[in-house]
Formats: structure tokens, sequence, C-alpha cells
């Protein structure tokens, strides 16, 4: 197997002193961690592709969405998303996995712990802060669901986590 890149070893460091424990995946330049978050767990994988020196990670929501209810999630993530500048949440409607990406470039081979330790709390924070309306979208009933008005919905406060002092969630 092929020594790993600068950047992996760049991402494996920014976790490490951040006590974040992750497990690379054999053969692949691949970190795997799951954290608890205020609303949930959420299992992250980020990937190195040293060849273009990028780093994607990727948060997953624990809830599964089913068939019936995907268009109506599809357009509460695209809501969401306009209101992002960074990172963005997607759907696999074939596996009715919701989740979150966020990829950089970096400038060098090395790439930067900082922005690297900032992207993984950020797809975190993104999941957890989408569980609640998640979790209470897929718990509708009709008539609920006919009531909604979406937009207003996902502007409720009362379902964020709380923000600590210096602004972090996790």
């Amino acid at each position: 197997m092929a020594m790993p890149s600068p950047l992996f070893e760049t991402l494996q460091r920014a976790l490490t002193r951040r006590g974040w424990h992750s497990e690379p995946v054999p053969g692949r330049e691949v970190l795997e961690a799951v954290f608890e978050a205020h609303h949930t767990r959420v299992r992250v994988h980020a990937q190195v592709f040293a060849d273009i020196r990028a780093v994607s990670v990727v948060a997953y929501a624990t809830a599964e969405v089913p068939a019936a209810r995907a268009g109506l999630i599809a357009e509460s993530l695209m809501r969401l998303n306009q209101q992002l500048t960074l990172g963005n949440f997607e759907m696999d409607y074939d596996a009715g996995r919701v989740f979150f990406r966020i990829t950089n470039l970096f400038s060098t081979d090395q790439g930067d712990p900082e922005v690297m330790a900032a992207m993984m709390h950020a797809a975190v924070a993104e999941i957890d802060r989408l569980t609640p309306f998640l979790t209470l979208l897929l718990r509708m009933d009709a008539a609920e669901l006919a009531r909604l008005n979406l937009r207003l919905f996902l502007q409720r406060e009362d379902l964020l986590p709380p923000v600590a002092a210096d602004g972090k969630t996790l």
C-alpha cells in the first residue's frame, strides 16, 4: 500500500489534536468518525483526494426518508441550502438517506488543519441543526402536512441546538 499523502496526514492530525476519535478505512484515504451532537449521533466520512488537494466531509442524518416523503424532504433541503454559504444538504433517493457535504480545495499538499476541523464541525452542526426538523416532517400526519407552511416551519428557532458562549455547538 502507498504511503498516506501529506493531506491525509494533516486530516488525521486535525482530528487527533481535538480529541476526536476516527477510524481509517483500509486502503483508502478516508477517515470515519461518530460524534455525539445535541440532538443526535452524527456519522462522518472524510475523504482526501490528494491529486487535486481536496478534502470532502460528509455527515449523515440518522433518519431514513420513505419514498412517500422524499419530495417534501427534498424541498426542505433545497430551502435550507439557500441559506448556506459553504456546503450543502443532499439526499440519496434510493437509500432514503440525507446528508450534508462540504468540500475544500487546498493550495498546498499539506492543507490546513484548522480548515479541516472547521469542515468537520460544520458538517456535524448542520446535521444536528436539521435533525429536529427532519424528525417532525417524517412524523407529521396527512392533516398536519396539509396545513404546513414549509417556509415558516424551517424558520423555527425553538428546534435549533443551543449555541455555547464561544459560538460552537460541538
